[in-house]
């Protein structure tokens, strides 16, 4: 049944609840429950989640009878509220390689994003492919817990010198996309000296101011770099043409360079 919950903030949550306690179910059901879980590959965890409640119903169930409840579980998409965030854990496997975070909106004290990235990174080391879009990551965050990754994409929330250099930990990541951050002012030596992005071969940054994005392109090696896409960075002609004389020298696979400067919102 749903269930109407009043949070500290006056807001309306609708859940669902199950009308069903641990001692309804014996063994075999659970066994055939779990037959069904099993063919589920990709999980969608939507605006309104399951009530408390039956969280802790189904967390009974699987310390009781055992699990996991989502063994081949390879995709999981959170979408919009933290309030869904009990019912993440229910969808954190080992084999998980590619989770989706857009929204996660913080309410009252908490920071729904950063309690939902912390379950992720502790309970998934094998993530390969990462969304973020999210408004409420209060501080940038570090991607070093993701030391599989191979693609990323992080859009609207904070940003740091810090993130960045994170993602050197990241041996296998080929593709990544920024944009619409809220970065930190970013010095000249905020980066390693020798910081590499060895794999990389495909740069897209959206949105970001012309120094901070000289300071993270000028501060990085990328050897592999291949392509490198530019958008709404607002650089004079003369200075296109002088970040790509240096990176040509700096990234010998670079084969295209995109400047591109329009008006409306997009993270492509």
């Amino acid at each position: 049944m749903d269930q109407v919950g009043e949070d500290l903030d006056g807001d309306y949550s609708f859940y669902h609840k199950l009308e069903a306690s641990a001692e309804d179910l014996d063994k075999e059901h659970w066994q055939a429950f779990l037959k069904l879980t099993a063919k589920i590959h990709i999980l969608f965890i939507p605006t309104m989640p399951l009530h408390p409640d039956s969280v802790e119903l189904v967390k009974e169930l699987v310390a009781a009878y055992g699990g996991p409840l989502f063994p081949n579980l390879r995709g999981l998409e959170i979408f919009n509220d933290a309030k869904c965030s009990p019912t993440v854990s229910l969808g954190l496997v080992p084999g998980l390689t590619s989770v989706l975070m857009d929204g996660l909106e913080g309410y009252g004290s908490d920071d729904g994003f950063e309690e939902i990235f912390l379950q992720v990174a502790e309970s998934c080391p094998g993530i390969r492919d990462l969304i973020i879009v999210t408004e409420c990551a209060w501080s940038g965050p570090i991607f070093s817990v993701f030391p599989k990754l191979r693609s990323l994409s992080y859009g609207m929330g904070m940003f740091s010198a810090e993130s960045w250099s994170s993602l050197a930990i990241c041996t296998n990541l080929v593709e990544l996309g920024i944009w619409s951050v809220s970065l930190e002012e970013v010095a000249e030596n905020s980066l390693a000296e020798d910081l590499e992005f060895g794999s990389l071969k495909e740069l897209r940054i959206t949105k970001m101011k012309k120094k901070a994005a000289l300071v993270l392109l000028d501060g990085t090696r990328m050897p592999l770099l291949q392509s490198l896409r530019l958008k709404e960075v607002k650089f004079m002609e003369e200075e296109e043409k002088d970040l790509s004389d240096r990176l040509k020298v700096r990234c010998p696979d670079l084969k295209q360079i995109n400047f591109v400067s329009e008006s409306y919102w997009s993270c492509s």
